[in-house]
């Protein structure tokens, strides 16, 4: 008879609580844990998928190296002890700095193995090239809360429960899962609070699901957030709506932010974004007015031109309305694997991050400010580019650099030049095909866990472990292990606690190691299968501002140099021409069935359609002469990709959307059977930001026609 065991899902990082039926080692169904007091039974289609993702057919079972025209399946040890003579060799030629390591989403979730780990090891072997998939999309979250902050301040999450207003930029929590809202059956969250009064304001260019809920939808062009974000600042200080007492006794800079936000009138952010004025000005008073609130920004702002300026340009619309460490705005989760801020709090000081050869581009600090990251933007011509620090192996760590980089076929380049190559993960991905080893991972229902990333992101405190449900397939190894046997091997001074590289310790005795100072022990969460609430069932508000604030005046910085100059700058911008190659502006989404480059090859999520259309207004494919099911050349000015577009009317008439991590250039299928890879769109080193390196990604101007 099957056992029903408790764990929690991995797919996303928001760590669903789960129910999984296990006959022998076999998982046979998936669905969410009823008794889980954050989730309540809620799952996705993602998370119920997993029995096909633990089982399916082409999952590695054991790791591999790849010979001249065919792989040799190794034992775990043995690829260890292979790859750490080649790495000790890399190393005595080039230095540590030639050895580089990406963590992608997946190697995000997982508690033990995750970038916080990967960085103890790169310490140890001597080397700075730190890289994941937060600066692919995110990097002006750092940079726009340094400036506004002055450092890393933990009121990153919208009290959506307590909320009368509530603001989403470029974000979709219905889709996206962004760690600024507790994600907990987001929709039914975001249902909830609507029914109780709170009215919602989307800046967005798609009409996204949680548009579809919005009292106000300011459908703008395409890379045009920053003026309707600076008219509505204007809107609010022109007419007194900020509150004067919190601005007064916490922000500095205002008056110049007024006088820099004065050209940005509700008329001409018409002018520039299509938003009619009338809304801009409603969606202003809308949110200044209300008592409680906050506004949220996402990847699809964070992937845009100006996006380190739009980025603080909404942190400052929570500033002036006085919506940080309060009730009902932006706000923290305490969990217990971390810290109490009291007001005793002091700023966190996370050091100068270090820099990158290419293009001088600095590094920022990661997503919890623990550790500093170098911009992957950069990674592929660290590779590319010779002369001293030239990456020449790479440690892939549950990503998939050769879909998700930009300019993809650079990327791609790169990874074949590399000295070295190593992949951990589930299945033989588009990356692990250019790798000279692949390292067969534990699947996370295979392996003991905590909820790491999801620590200070549940609407209340709350903290979860989970035992493995079933024993991996002999010759798989987890994450943490492929560092933790390089380190012995390459005899590094890699300490956890009391651990040191010397030890064999099970993931449990790491796991105790690495959150021994929890203010919750290991040993009272492993009582509960369901995880276990430990405080009050609300967010935290109070002792943060202005105790942690890290500019030397104590005060959130609306004026910063940096936003008055990129205002005067795209105030002289000139608008897009109508007659030019590329009349379209492509905007990037995420579809419901996937994650990032996961689940596109699960049966059920892919029976829909297995591949990413290109979502395209019905007018514009009527004047294309288009239909649904097309097989079009989307073209920008940098490489061309085929899709096959379908009719929306979510999007703009000269707006396309097209979600990303599809399209391995291995697989032979036509683009209708594999997806397409929007990053062949992409230019790492034209028209990239030069603050964070981060390339164009989103608003890309581009043409689409028919193929013959």
């Amino acid at each position: 008879m099957p056992e029903t065991r408790k764990t929690f899902c991995r797919f996303c990082h928001v760590f669903c609580g789960l129910e999984v039926d296990v006959e022998g080692d076999r998982v046979i169904a998936v669905r969410g844990d009823r008794d889980n007091e954050v989730t309540r039974g809620y799952s996705c289609q993602k998370g119920r998928a997993e029995a096909e993702r633990i089982h399916h057919p082409d999952r590695l079972s054991s790791c591999e190296r790849r010979d001249v025209g065919a792989w040799t399946s190794l034992a775990p040890e043995v690829a260890l002890d292979e790859v750490a003579d080649r790495l000790g060799d890399i190393v005595a030629r080039h230095g540590p700095d030639s050895v580089a390591a990406y963590t992608g989403c997946g190697g995000h979730r997982t508690s033990a193995g995750g970038p916080w780990f990967v960085r103890r090891f790169l310490q140890a072997l001597g080397s700075s090239r730190m890289y994941t998939s937060f600066t692919i999309d995110s990097p002006s979250l750092a940079i726009a809360g340094h400036r506004f902050f002055g450092g890393p301040v933990p009121c990153n999450l919208l009290d959506v429960d307590r909320a009368e207003c509530a603001m989403f930029v470029g974000t979709n929590p219905a889709r996206s899962h962004q760690l600024n809202m507790a994600q907990s059956s987001p929709s039914h969250r975001i249902d909830q609070a609507k029914r109780g009064g709170m009215k919602i304001i989307v800046l967005d260019p798609r009409r996204s699901e949680v548009a579809r809920k919005a009292d106000i939808h300011l459908q703008a062009r395409p890379g045009e957030d920053a003026p309707v974000l600076a008219a509505m600042i204007k809107v609010i200080l022109d007419r007194g709506l900020h509150d004067r007492e919190y601005v007064e006794a916490h922000l500095s800079g205002v008056e110049a932010l007024h006088a820099a936000v004065s050209g940005f009138d509700p008329a001409t952010a018409e002018r520039r974004s299509g938003v009619p004025k009338e809304k801009i000005e409603e969606a202003a008073v809308t949110f200044a007015t209300a008592r409680t609130g906050g506004a949220i920004s996402g990847t699809g702002l964070h992937m845009a031109a100006h996006h380190n300026l739009a980025t603080q340009l909404v942190m400052t619309l929570n500033g002036l309305c006085g919506r940080y460490d309060r009730p009902g705005g932006m706000t923290r989760s305490e969990g217990p694997l971390g810290h109490v801020f009291t007001e005793d709090s002091q700023p966190i000081q996370t050091g100068e991050p270090p820099r990158s050869r290419i293009r001088g581009i600095q590094g920022v600090p990661g997503v919890f400010g623990a550790y500093h990251e170098l911009p992957t933007s950069t990674l592929a011509d660290e590779i590319l580019t010779p002369g001293d620090g030239q990456v020449r192996a790479l440690i892939v760590n549950g990503g998939n650099p050769a879909l998700v980089f930009a300019e993809a076929k650079r990327a791609q380049r790169a990874l074949e030049s590399l000295e070295l190559l190593v992949v951990i993960d589930l299945f033989r991905s588009a990356t692990a095909r250019f790798a000279d080893y692949v390292f067969a991972a534990r699947h996370p229902f295979e392996r003991p866990d905590v909820a790491k990333m999801m620590d200070t992101g549940y609407p209340f405190p709350f903290g979860h472990y989970t035992p493995a449900l079933v024993e991996g397939p002999e010759h798989t190894i987890e994450e943490w292990q492929v560092f933790w046997g390089l380190a012995r091997r390459l005899d590094l001074p890699l300490r956890v606690g009391s651990l040191t590289a010397k030890d064999s310790p099970t993931t449990d005795e790491l796991l105790d190691a690495m959150y021994r100072h929890a203010r919750v022990p290991l040993d009272e969460l492993r009582k509960h299968p369901s995880g276990i609430a430990t405080g009050e069932r609300t967010m935290q508000a109070g002792g943060v501002v202005p105790n942690m604030i890290g500019h030397p005046d104590k005060r959130m910085a609306a004026g910063h140099p940096a936003v008055l100059e990129e205002l005067a700058q795209i105030q002289i911008e000139a608008a897009p021409a109508a007659d030019e190659p590329y009349p379209f502006r492509m905007i990037t989404y995420r579809m419901a069935e996937v994650y990032c480059t996961q689940g596109q090859n699960l049966p059920s999520l892919a029976s829909k359609r297995p591949y990413n259309p290109v979502l395209m207004h019905p007018t514009a494919m009527r004047e294309r002469g288009l239909a649904d099911g097309d097989t079009v050349l989307v073209e920008s000015r940098h490489g061309r990709v085929e899709g096959t577009v379908e009719a929306s009317e979510d999007v703009g008439e000269r707006t396309i959307a097209f979600a990303f991590g599809w399209g391995d250039p291995g697989d032979p299928r036509p683009a209708r059977e594999k997806g397409s890879n929007v990053q062949e769109l992409t230019c790492a080193d034209e028209g990239y930001d030069d603050v964070t390196g981060l390339a164009l990604q989103s608003a890309i101007p581009v043409d689409v026609r028919a193929v013959a």
